[in-house]
C-alpha cells in the first residue's frame, strides 16, 4: 500500500509573519514545538506502517487494514499541524518535495497486484485527495500559501503504469521459503561423496536422481538433483521444483517428509529432504527377497495397520489442517517412505495442489498420476477433489493387505487386472482370508475384528463415485480403532502373562 502524503510547509518570503511581541512570540514558540512533535510522530508511525504494507501483499488483508488506520493517523496530524500553520495561507500546489520513504516490490505478477495492494493504492490517492479538500476548506481567504508536497500521486500512478509494462520476478521466496537453509552446490557435493553413483538410492525419472548425502553438521539427507538440461524439459523442472518448495515449506508434520532445503545454482536444482533410512513401502511389499514370512519388518498385522494410519494422518493434515487444504493427486506405496522407527511419512509433492475448501472441486489442466491408483471420476471428468486422495489411499489398503501391486498380472485370468478389481471380485466371492498376504500370518483370534476393519475401510475408499467414499477423518478414525483394538488385546495378553 502506498504511503501516506508526505507534505511540506514553506512560509512565504513575500509574506513574512504578522505581529510582533511576547504573544506572537509565545505563538511561534508553540507553533515550533508543535512542528517537532509531528516529526517525530511521522518518524514513528512511518516504520510501522512500511512494515504492515509489505506484510498486505503477502495476501493479509487486516495488515493492510492496520496500515491504513496508520496512514489516516498520519494524515490528521498533519492537517492540524497545517491548520496552525497556515490560518492566513492558501493552498498552492508545487512539483517539489521528497519521495515516500518505503516501497517495496511487489511478488504477485497480476497487473493490479492482490485484494490489500489494491485497497492500498486505492487509498493513498483518497488520502490525497482528501487532504487537499481539507486543506482547501480550511485555508479559505488566508493570504500565506501553503505548499503541498504532490510526488506520492505521481508515483502511486507510475507504481500502476509499471504493472502492465514490467516483467514479473522470475523467483521471490516467501517468509516461509526464507526459514529453510539454502544450500551451494558445493557443500551437497562434499555431502554425497561427488554425487557418486555409490551414494545414489535411485532414479525417480530418467532425468532426476536421488541421493543420500551427509551434511557437515552429520546429518542424513536425501538429496533430488535434476540432470542439467536445457529446453522445454528445464522450464517444466523449473515449476515443479518452485511448486514442490512452495509447499513443502509451509508442511510440517511427523507423518510428512520434511524439506531441509534447497540449491539453485545456474542450471542445477536441488532439493534436500530428510533421509528415510528404511526406504519406501513398495520396496518392502514387493521387493523379490520378501518371500517369507520372517523376511520383513512389515510382515506383520501390527505394524501394517500402523504404517496404514501413518500415512492416512499424513493425508488427514494435507486435507484439514494445511491452509489453503492441499490434494496430493499422487498417494501410492512408493510415495510412502519409512522411517528408521518404521513411521511412516508421506513425500513427493511435484502434483500436488491448493484448493480453497476441502470439499471443493478443482479443475486440473492435466490428468496426473499413476495407473491402478488414479480415481476414475478424476480420470473421466477431469474433476479433482479430496475424495481422489482417498481413491489412491483405498489402493495402498489394498496393498497392504493383499501383497500384490496396484496392477499385476493374474495368473487364474490370464491377463492383467487392477488391485481394484480384483479385490472387489474375491469379497464378493471368497472370505476374506484368501485374499490376505500370504507372507503375513493368518490373524490372530484378536487381530481378525481390526484387519476386518482395515478391509471394509479399504473397499470404502476404492467406491467408483467419490460422494460413497468415506472421507479422511473417518479412514483416520477407523484405522485408529483398528490399531486400538489390536494394542489393547496384546497389553492384556502380556499383563496376564
Amino acid at each position: 500500500m502506498a504511503e501516506s502524503v508526505s507534505i511540506d510547509v514553506e512560509e512565504s518570503e513575500n509574506h513574512p509573519l504578522q505581529g510582533t511581541g511576547v504573544a506572537d512570540g509565545f505563538f511561534n514558540q508553540k507553533v515550533i514545538n508543535l512542528e517537532r512533535f509531528v516529526l517525530v510522530m511521522n518518524f514513528i508511525l512511518e516504520l510501522p506502517a512500511a512494515v504492515f504494507d509489505q506484510l498486505s501483499s503477502e495476501h493479509k488483508p487486516r495488515y493492510a487494514l492496520l496500515s491504513m488506520i496508520m496512514s489516516f493517523i498520519m494524515l490528521f496530524i498533519s492537517i492540524f499541524d497545517l491548520v496552525y500553520k497556515g490560518r492566513k495561507g492558501r493552498v498552492a500546489w508545487r512539483i517539489r518535495g521528497k519521495m515516500p520513504w518505503f516501497y517495496y516490490p511487489y511478488p504477485n505478477p497480476k497487473p493490479f497486484g492482490t485484494f490489500p495492494d489494491i485497497i492500498g493504492l486505492a487509498c493513498s490517492i483518497f488520502q490525497c485527495i482528501f487532504t487537499s479538500i481539507t486543506y482547501s476548506f480550511l485555508s479559505r481567504g488566508a493570504s500565506n500559501p501553503i505548499n503541498i508536497n504532490v510526488w506520492p500521486v505521481t508515483f502511486a500512478f507510475g507504481l500502476l503504469c509499471a504493472r502492465f509494462s514490467g516483467n514479473p520476478p522470475e523467483k521471490m521466496l516467501t517468509s516461509l521459503e526464507r526459514r529453510l537453509q539454502e544450500f551451494s552446490l558445493a557443500e551437497l557435493a562434499a555431502a554425497t561423496n561427488s554425487f557418486s553413483p555409490e551414494n545414489r538410492i535411485g532414479p525417480l525419472s530418467f532425468r532426476i536422481f536421488v541421493y543420500r548425502g551427509e551434511l557437515a553438521d552429520g546429518h542424513q539427507v536425501t538429496i533430488k538433483r535434476a540432470k542439467a538440461d536445457t529446453g522445454q524439459w528445464r522450464k517444466e523442472f523449473q515449476k515443479e521444483f518452485e511448486s514442490e518448495l512452495t509447499l513443502l515449506s509451509r508442511l510440517h508434520h511427523k507423518n510428512l517428509v520434511r524439506l531441509v532445503g534447497y540449491c539453485e545454482d545456474g542450471d542445477e536444482i536441488l532439493l534436500v529432504h530428510e533421509y528415510m533410512k528404511n526406504g519406501s513401502l513398495y520396496k518392502h511389499l514387493h521387493d523379490e527377497n520378501n518371500i517369507e514370512k520372517n523376511s520383513s519388518m512389515i510382515n506383520s498385522w501390527t505394524m501394517r495397520i500402523k504404517i496404514a494410519l501413518d500415512a492416512a494422518r499424513g493425508i488427514e493434515y494435507l486435507h484439514n489442517y494445511a491452509s489453503p487444504p492441499i490434494i496430493h493427486r499422487d498417494v501410492k506405496s512408493s510415495n510412502i517412505l519409512l522411517d528408521e522407527n518404521w513411521t511412516s511419512r508421506v513425500s513427493a509433492f511435484v502434483f500436488s495442489l491448493m484448493c480453497h475448501e476441502p470439499e471443493s472441486e478443482c479443475m486440473p489442466m492435466e490428468i496426473v498420476g499413476t495407473p491402478g491408483y488414479i480415481d476414475p471420476e478424476y480420470y473421466d471428468l477431469t474433476v479433482l477433489t479430496t475424495k481422489s486422495d482417498v481413491y489412491s489411499l483405498g489402493v495402498v489398503l489394498l496393498e497392504l493387505l493383499t501383497g500384490k501391486t496396484a496392477t499385476f498380472w493374474d495368473v487364474n485370468e490370464g491377463n492383467g487386472t487392477s488391485l481394484v478389481h480384483f479385490a472387489k471380485h474375491k469379497m464378493k466371492s471368497e472370505k476374506l482370508p484368501k485374499l490376505l498376504d500370504s507372507r503375513v500370518n493368518p490373524p490372530r483370534p484378536f487381530e481378525v475384528e481390526a484387519v476386518e476393519l482395515l478391509a471394509d475401510t479399504a473397499l470404502a475408499c476404492v467406491a467408483l463415485q467419490g460422494k460413497d467414499r468415506p472421507n479422511i477423518t473417518d479412514i483416520v478414525a477407523n484405522l485408529e480403532r483398528a490399531s486400538t483394538l489390536i494394542e489393547a488385546r496384546a497389553w492384556s495378553l502380556s499383563g496376564s502373562s
